[in-house]
């Protein structure tokens, strides 16, 4: 019976995420044009590096953007969870088939890693801690987030979090056994192992997952109690922490040299590029046009008034916030509980532009190491999920204690379950979203379109579009599939961020030669700057 909360909530969560694509029978991708392809092609590229295949000897510089070197330090590399991936295609899958088995994968490991942290680390009963790991997993912030799914991974995080709270309840004595010491040790090991992995899988999340830790360091320091305790814990354990320290320091130098590398090629965002994507106060009750009970809010002009309004779909639904309010404030005397949603807030209220222009992110910004480098700050968004998750669990543990208690069936405990079931499906509600997908056929027919130009004479390519009316990367994504399937390096690219100098970004020509004059002209101009010889750089006109 306690496996079975646990398996109806994956169920169900993943149903409610991911039932595009699974009733699609997998003709489609979950997520846009953009992030989804650009996140598949980097999965792809580890593996074919980790293959030793052709063009992708090199895993820092993927054959797009040719031949600037270092490109996929633009962004997420995703090696803590191309793992994930790899089974797959050695199985012989298609490449985009292989990413929705990937996406299922880590939506897994995002539920069985919270069901860990809430069952585990708050001791909280195994249908509140499948409650509260479905809205950690499938929650309706979370779901708007899909369209990036190199923000999917937050298993590390739930793993972190529950080796902290783990840590920080341990009874840290001087005369406390070998055994629990070693259980110690070993919990400040997986700690420094998830961080890692987290910030070999996603920036956006381990960044937020270090700010946090900053700011509970600093709760811990400046509170009485949590600071000796802190402090007790340094003593007892100053060699592993030490040795953890190091070790992870050693992991995670190649990719810091890469990514230092790679800011100072393409600079640092100024912070008129940050402010339209930080949360405005409406943008915490905001859960999107797609939402299945509020999505008719977002006509109203207090929510038409968001600027890039798809990073800010932050809301939760009235009725999981109340919920999660009221399980948070009866297990408030719990210090782990405390920490857990205060540090999250304190990051969203740090994060929000309020009425007057007024924000404290900008010293943030401007002081901590990391944050500048951060354009879509309202993705912090993702870190409120955890203390609501948590507070809908221990609402329903509260509940659920309750109306077990006692060997027979009263009518107030059968007035508690129906209470749960029905806070519970209305939660579930709250959750639901309508959520993009594109057509994989599709998209194979667009690369197919791309490579069929590629000719045996081409060293390299660059891919135009003539009269194309879609965005500029559309058409690049196209083209790094195509240089994929062709195996022959592209001048074309899309990132988070582009070399320095790239010409290409707009790749639209219209019919007859008025803008393929510019184009050669770049390209020349490129061709020069690398030393490459320009009669085996193909020009590629492609029909939309």
């Amino acid at each position: 019976m306690t496996l079975l909360p646990a398996l109806a909530g994956w169920v169900i969560g993943m149903l409610f995420a991911f039932h595009p694509m699974i009733l699609s029978h997998f003709a489609a991708i979950q997520g846009d044009w953009a992030d989804a392809r650009l996140t598949n092609y980097i999965l792809e590229h580890g593996y074919r590096w980790l293959m030793h295949a052709p063009g992708h000897e090199r895993f820092w510089s993927p054959p797009v953007f040719f031949p600037a070197p270092n490109t996929a330090a633009y962004s997420d590399v995703l090696l803590g969870v191309a793992p994930f991936y790899w089974p797959w295609r050695a199985l012989g899958i298609a490449a985009d088939t292989s990413f929705q088995l990937w996406t299922l994968t880590i939506a897994t490991a995002n539920y069985l890693a919270a069901l860990a942290l809430f069952a585990r680390g708050f001791r909280c009963r195994p249908l509140a801690a499948a409650a509260g790991a479905a809205l950690f997993c499938f929650g309706s912030i979370r779901n708007a987030q899909l369209i990036h799914p190199q923000l999917e991974p937050q298993f590390y995080l739930a793993i972190a979090v529950l080796a902290l709270v783990r840590l920080f309840e341990s009874d840290v004595d001087p005369q406390q056994p070998e055994g629990a010491r070693m259980r110690d040790d070993v919990w400040i090991g997986v700690l420094a192992l998830a961080c890692v992995g987290q910030l070999y899988t996603s920036y956006y999340n381990a960044w937020f997952l270090f700010f946090a830790i900053a700011l509970a360091s600093l709760w811990c320091v400046l509170g009485g109690r949590s600071r000796r305790h802190l402090g007790a814990l340094l003593r007892a354990h100053l060699g592993t922490l030490c040795a953890a320290a190091a070790l992870s320091a050693l992991i995670i130098f190649p990719l810091v040299m890469h990514y230092l590398q790679a800011s100072r090629q393409v600079g640092m965002r100024s912070f008129q590029t940050v402010e339209p994507m930080l949360p405005r106060p409406q943008s915490w009750a905001y859960m999107g046009p797609g939402n299945w009970l509020y999505g008719a809010l977002a006509s109203r002009h207090l929510f038409q008034v968001i600027p890039v309004e798809h990073e800010q779909r932050l809301g939760t639904g009235v009725v999981t916030a109340l919920v999660a309010i009221a399980g948070l404030w009866g297990a408030r005397r719990r210090t782990m509980v405390r920490v857990v949603t205060l540090v999250p807030v304190a990051m969203a209220l740090l994060a929000t532009k309020w009425p007057g222009g007024f924000t404290a992110w900008h010293g943030v910004d401007a002081t901590v190491p990391g944050a500048a480098e951060m354009r879509a700050v309202s993705r912090i968004g993702i870190v409120i999920v955890l203390p609501i998750a948590l507070g809908v669990a221990m609402a329903v543990d509260r509940l659920a204690g309750a109306a077990t208690s006692g060997s027979r069936w009263t009518r107030d405990r059968i007035a508690r379950g129906i209470g749960i079931a029905l806070a519970l499906g209305i939660i579930a509600l709250e959750q639901g979203q309508r959520l993009p997908t594109y057509d994989k056929h599709l998209a194979r027919e667009r690369t197919a379109r791309v490579a069929r130009e590629v000719g045996p004479e081409c060293s390299a390519f660059l891919s135009t579009i003539i009269g194309g009316t879609e965005d500029p990367w559309r058409y690049h994504v196209d083209a790094m599939w195509a240089s994929m399937a062709r195996g022959v390096p592209t001048l074309n690219g899309y990132s988070g961020n582009q070399p320095p100098g790239w010409p290409f970004y707009p790749v639209n020509i219209q019919p007859g030669d008025s803008t393929l004059a510019p184009m050669t002209a770049a390209l020349r101009r490129w061709t020069t700057r690398w030393r490459l010889d320009p009669t085996t750089i193909c020009l590629l006109r492609v029909a939309p």
